[in-house]
């Protein structure tokens, strides 16, 4: 293994992006040693000031290298004990940061939201055991939160999900990375499998309500959920969707899946820089709250009929604090020696929903 294992070190791939800059904010605060990772120099150096600026007494260092073809000598070098890989977008992404943190006995803990890579990731669960370390994917909202909240359901006499709606809207001027914005765009017009059949990208809207917030227009999304919860729910119906606050720019975006459903060739993820540009001609039209929704439909165990209903809402530009809160809750659980689990896991049922909670309450969130 070389020199001696540092103990106290998280490195954090994609450190400066949307979701690596906050979680970094968030372990700085709790005084774990960071390890800031990307390409971009000054970006990275920006970060670091920002951090020993806001929390002068942790130990923060950066390092600038393409995690594609050099992090093995990176972990050798500086051998953190976690690491928690923020570079998207996952769909498509291959597992080698995962194998490198396997041959090096890191820990791991990504935020996918690609489904076959949450799905195709598992296949390392025995190698990661031999390699003593825990490795968990899809640490992010969705499996995380949502699963929390179906646990939360059960707790409140739920035993059989009948149906499982449930959704994000960020708000317009929220903070979106590059790489959410590639993920989302290479499954709009694109078919989605389901137990329940087959749906499109962006399509079947409807609209949702939420508590102190505008209502919000939904279409189908792609994500881990739709493998991994059925896996750990008795679930016979279960539908993600995620919409923007603009209803105008929600509804451009919906024309956009019908095009790409009916042949056109259109390669949305490529252009997701210009369509980002875009998308903020219509900042004027919203605001920075957003919200997500769980709405379940079951049975108790006398089988009586349940409709419970949860909402989280995010105001001024807090939102994206709410992907971020299980990589940081996993990395500080490692940090302080709980003794993780070994192998590989999809982050469902692992964060139960008062700790996720509590990790929020600095931020301008609430419940409903």
């Amino acid at each position: 293994m070389g020199s001696e294992k540092n103990l106290s070190a998280i490195m954090i791939l994609g450190a400066y992006g949307a979701f690596g800059q906050r979680i970094a904010q968030m372990l700085a605060a709790k005084g774990h040693p960071l390890i800031l990772v990307g390409r971009n120099h000054k970006k990275a150096n920006a970060l670091q000031a920002l951090l020993k600026r806001l929390h002068p007494h942790t130990p923060c260092k950066v390092m600038c290298f393409d995690a594609n073809s050099t992090l093995d000598d990176a972990l050798n070098r500086s051998q953190p004990q976690v690491l928690i890989h923020c570079c998207g977008p996952f769909q498509g992404q291959g597992h080698e940061v995962l194998k490198s943190c396997i041959r090096h006995q890191v820990h791991y803990i990504d935020l996918a939201d690609g489904r076959e890579f949450v799905k195709d990731i598992q296949q390392y669960h025995e190698q990661a055991v031999a390699a003593d370390i825990m490795a968990v994917t899809g640490a992010s909202t969705v499996p995380t939160l949502s699963s929390a909240v179906l646990s939360y359901f059960q707790s409140q006499g739920m035993v059989t999900f009948d149906e499982v709606k449930y959704g994000i809207s960020p708000g317009q001027k929220t903070d979106r990375g590059l790489a959410t914005a590639q993920a989302v765009l290479s499954y709009v017009g694109r078919p989605i499998r389901s137990e329940q059949g087959q749906v499109y990208g962006w399509q079947g809207i409807y609209l949702q309500k939420y508590p102190d917030l505008s209502s919000r227009l939904m279409g189908h999304c792609d994500v881990p959920d739709l493998d991994v919860l059925p896996q750990h729910y008795p679930i016979k119906k279960l539908m993600f969707s995620a919409g923007m606050e603009s209803k105008v720019l929600h509804m451009g975006i919906w024309m956009c899946s019908w095009l790409v459903r009916l042949g056109m060739p259109l390669n949305l993820p490529k252009h997701a820089g210009f369509w980002m540009k875009l998308s903020r001609y219509f900042d004027v039209l919203g605001s920075s709250d957003g919200g997500m929704h769980v709405l379940a439909k079951g049975k108790d165990n006398q089988g009586q009929v349940l409709d419970l209903s949860w909402f989280i809402v995010a105001k001024n530009g807090d939102g994206p604090y709410i992907p971020c809160v299980p990589a940081v809750i996993l990395a500080d659980r490692i940090m302080r020696k709980e003794k993780p689990a070994k192998g590989v896991y999809p982050c469902v049922g692992l964060i139960g929903l008062k700790d996720y909670l509590a990790e929020l309450s600095p931020f301008d969130v609430t419940t409903y």
